[in-house]
């Protein structure tokens, strides 16, 4: 819907089950549910390291309501990576995990928040979101969590993130569920352009994120506090679909990014981009 994922879902995606990642999954779904267990490994793009990482992603979706001008999906993951990647060779090797992204319109692999490496032994995260459809609008939301344990008697962090979103078809068109993925598609024009008097399809939208990667952190780092910030995203939107697999979206963000005792590192800024996209 918009241009880049809100920070906690990307977040949690890129823990143990982003794409591109070696593993195996078992699933079954029907026409109004989805179940899916995962084990998973390194990302393939990975650099070398003495071993892999090693984990479970789990997730479960279920069409809770179904009808012809109103539904409703219900979904809620698991993920626990039990092994973290060795970065040294021998039995005591160093392990270590960060969070991190960026404001939410991806140029460049800049991060505005980062927890930077936690020494940990095991990393969990669990969330819960929903969508809904009545007619032209669209709702969605999501929150997040996320636990470490750690190797060392320090306290162990937690972390969380949450969304919300609404769009709206100016000219009529609802978003269709897929049972295949346990999700609503995009926007399929009724008036393709081109067609007697088509335009396409016009979708107004507006989003909210939080990111927070603060645990303690008044605390200094060797007693266990981490200074990861907090981010608030706005972003208003226009999408437009000349076509069923073309779209152009126009999104304006207001960022802001805090950093506890560290006012320089503080980001308040506004962010315009325009891009096309052509699916297949």
């Amino acid at each position: 819907i918009f241009l880049e994922r809100p920070a906690a879902a990307d977040i949690a995606r890129n823990i143990a089950g982003s794409p591109g990642r070696e593993g195996v999954s078992l699933f079954a779904q029907g026409d109004d549910y989805l179940v899916s267990v995962a084990y998973t490994g390194k990302k393939a793009t990975d650099a070398a390291t003495f071993d892999s990482q090693e984990a479970v992603v789990s997730r479960a979706s279920w069409l809770a309501v179904r009808s012809a001008n109103f539904n409703w999906l219900l979904d809620a993951s698991l993920s626990h990576v039990f092994k973290l990647a060795d970065t040294a060779a021998g039995s005591d090797s160093p392990n270590s995990f960060s969070f991190s992204n960026g404001p939410e319109l991806a140029v460049d692999s800049t991060r505005t928040v980062n927890t930077g490496a936690i020494d940990a032994k095991a990393v969990t995260e669990w969330g819960f979101e929903t969508a809904a459809t009545y007619g032209p609008v669209y709702a969605q939301g999501g929150y997040f969590h996320f636990d470490v344990t750690r190797r060392t008697p320090l306290p162990d962090p937690d972390f969380s993130g949450w969304y919300a979103l609404a769009t709206w078809s100016l000219t009529g068109e609802s978003r269709r569920y897929d049972p295949a993925t346990a999700s609503f598609r995009g926007l399929k024009p009724l008036h393709p352009l081109g067609t007697d008097g088509g335009f396409g399809a016009f979708e107004a939208v507006t989003r909210f994120s939080r990111i927070d990667l603060d645990y303690q952190p008044l605390l200094a780092a060797g007693a266990g506090g981490v200074k990861g910030g907090v981010q608030n995203v706005w972003t208003l939107g226009l999408n437009w679909y000349p076509t069923g697999g073309l779209r152009f979206a126009l999104d304006y963000d207001n960022i802001q990014v805090n950093h506890i005792n560290a006012p320089a590192s503080d980001i308040s800024a506004s962010a315009i981009a325009l891009r096309s996209q052509i699916s297949f």
